[in-house]
C-alpha cells in the first residue's frame, strides 16, 4: 500500500501545485481585485465632550473631511458605498498641539478589504475657542417671481429673531441671518416653513457646524398686492425771488405704479406732489423721492421711486410800449351803452414779464382790453389788462376814462 502512494510522489505533488495555481488563476479572473475611491467624506468626532464645555468650543482647521481609496474583490467593490465606513476622530487621544489621527474602518467584509491609500489628510487638526452667543434679526428673501400684476409686500417671520452660539470667531463672521422663501407664481399671501442661513458680509453662507441656532424652522413669507397705475402731478407752492417768475416745469415719469391692500388701492387714482420755489431765482432742478408723498403701506412698485423735476426760472424784465385808447378792446359791453373814451393817446404802459416773452410784444400784438361787465351809464376809469401770456402784465397799474353813454 505504501509502495502504491509514495509511485509517482513528484507527478502527484506538481498536479496538487498545478491544481491550485488553476484554482488561483480561474478565481482572479472571474473576481479580480479593483479599486474604488471617495472623497470629502466627514469625519465623524468622537469624546467632544472633553473639548466643549459651558465656556469653550472648537473649529476643525484641517480634517473636516477626508478622501481615502479601497481594494477589494469586484464582487465586493460592486456593493460597497461611503455608508460602510466608519470615519471618526477621538478627541479622547488629542494630542498636545490639538491633533489626533482619522481613523478608517469598514462596517463590513472587514477581512476583505484593504484601505491602500488614506490620501493628504491624515489628521483632525482643531483650534479650542471661547464660546459666544449673539442675537440677529430674520431678514426674509424671496426666491422666483410672483405672478404678473402682484407685488410682494412686508415680510414676515415668526419668530423674528434668532439667538447664533458657537466659536467666537465663527460668530464674528456672521453679518446677517436670512430665511428663503419661494415665491414663484404666487398670487397671493405666502407663507412657508424655512431654516435659517447665515451669511457673511460678501453674503456666502457659513457652514453649519459647530453653529447652534436657538430655532430650526421660520413661518416666514410675504404680503402679496395687486398693483395699479396711477397718473403723477407735481406742482409748486410758494413764490420766486421779487423781480422773478416762474415760466414752466417739467418733470418724468406722468405715470407711476403703487401697490397696496385692495381695499385702499381702490381708493387712490393720482398721486399728487408739489415742489417748494419760495424765494427760487434761478432755474431748478431735483429729485423728489414719491414714496415719501406716499401714505403708509402703500409702496412704489419700481426700483427707482424718484420723480425728476425742471422748473424754469426765469428774471422780469420791464417794457414800455405807447398804445392809443381805439387799440383797447372793449370788453363786456352791453349793446344799449357807448363808450367814448375821454383819455387822449398816446397812452405809455410798462409790461414786465421773462425776456424770452417780452422781447417780440409790440403796440400790435399787445392786445390790451378793459372789462365793462356789470357798468352802466357813468364815467369811469377802467384797468388796462392783456391776456396774451399768463408771465406778462402790466406793473403800473395802466387805466383809461370812458364815458358810458345810453345809444341814442
Amino acid at each position: 500500500m505504501k509502495e502504491k502512494l509514495t509511485r509517482n510522489i513528484s507527478i502527484k505533488i506538481l498536479s496538487v501545485l498545478l491544481a491550485a495555481i488553476l484554482w488561483l488563476a480561474i478565481t482572479n479572473l472571474d473576481d479580480p481585485v479593483q479599486y474604488k475611491s471617495f472623497t470629502n467624506v466627514p469625519v465623524t468626532i468622537k469624546n467632544e465632550g472633553i473639548i466643549t464645555t459651558e465656556e469653550k468650543s472648537y473649529i476643525i482647521t484641517e480634517g473636516e473631511t477626508v478622501d481615502f481609496k479601497v481594494a477589494a474583490r469586484r464582487s465586493i467593490i460592486e456593493n460597497i458605498s461611503v455608508s460602510d465606513f466608519e470615519v471618526t476622530a477621538d478627541f479622547a487621544y488629542l494630542s498636545q498641539v490639538n491633533s489626533v489621527g482619522i481613523n478608517i474602518s469598514p462596517r463590513r467584509y472587514k477581512n476583505e478589504i484593504q484601505i491602500v491609500d488614506r490620501g493628504d489628510i491624515q489628521n483632525v487638526t482643531i483650534s479650542i475657542e471661547e464660546l459666544s452667543e449673539a442675537d440677529f434679526k430674520i431678514n426674509v428673501v424671496e426666491k422666483g417671481k410672483v405672478s404678473e400684476g402682484y407685488y410682494l409686500g412686508p415680510e414676515f417671520a415668526t419668530p423674528n429673531m434668532i439667538r447664533v452660539s458657537g466659536p467666537k470667531s465663527k460668530i464674528e463672521q456672521i453679518k446677517q441671518v436670512i430665511v428663503e422663501v419661494d415665491v414663484e407664481g404666487a398670487s397671493s399671501t405666502v407663507r412657508r416653513l424655512s431654516e435659517p442661513i447665515a451669511l457673511d458680509e460678501e453674503g456666502n453662507a457659513i457652514e453649519l457646524n459647530r453653529l447652534a441656532f436657538s430655532t430650526y424652522y421660520f413661518e416666514a413669507g410675504f404680503e402679496l398686492y395687486q398693483i395699479k397705475e396711477i397718473p403723477l402731478k407735481i406742482g409748486t407752492t410758494g413764490k420766486p425771488a421779487d423781480g422773478y417768475i416762474m415760466t414752466g416745469i417739467e418733470y418724468q415719469p406722468k405715470t407711476i405704479e403703487i401697490a397696496t391692500k385692495s381695499t385702499v388701492l381702490r381708493n387712490i387714482d393720482k398721486l399728487e406732489v408739489s415742489l417748494d420755489i419760495t424765494g427760487a431765482s434761478a432755474n431748478i432742478e431735483e429729485f423728489i423721492d414719491l414714496q415719501k408723498w406716499l401714505e403708509e403701506g402703500v409702496y412704489m412698485v419700481a426700483e427707482d421711486t424718484t420723480a425728476s423735476v425742471n422748473v424754469t426760472i426765469e428774471k422780469l424784465e420791464t417794457k414800455e410800449l405807447s398804445i392809443w385808447p381805439n387799440d383797447i378792446e372793449l370788453k363786456n359791453k352791453s349793446i344799449s351803452l357807448e363808450a367814448v373814451y375821454l383819455t387822449k393817446g398816446p397812452i405809455k404802459v410798462n409790461i414786465q414779464g421773462p425776456a424770452s416773452e417780452i422781447e417780440p410784444i409790440t403796440r400790435n400784438n399787445l392786445k390790451p382790453y378793459v372789462n365793462l361787465l356789470g357798468y352802466s351809464t357813468g364815467t369811469y376809469y377802467f384797468d388796462i389788462e392783456t391776456n396774451i401770456s399768463a408771465n406778462i402784465d402790466f406793473n403800473d397799474n395802466p387805466s383809461v376814462l370812458i364815458n358810458l353813454m345810453s345809444q341814442q
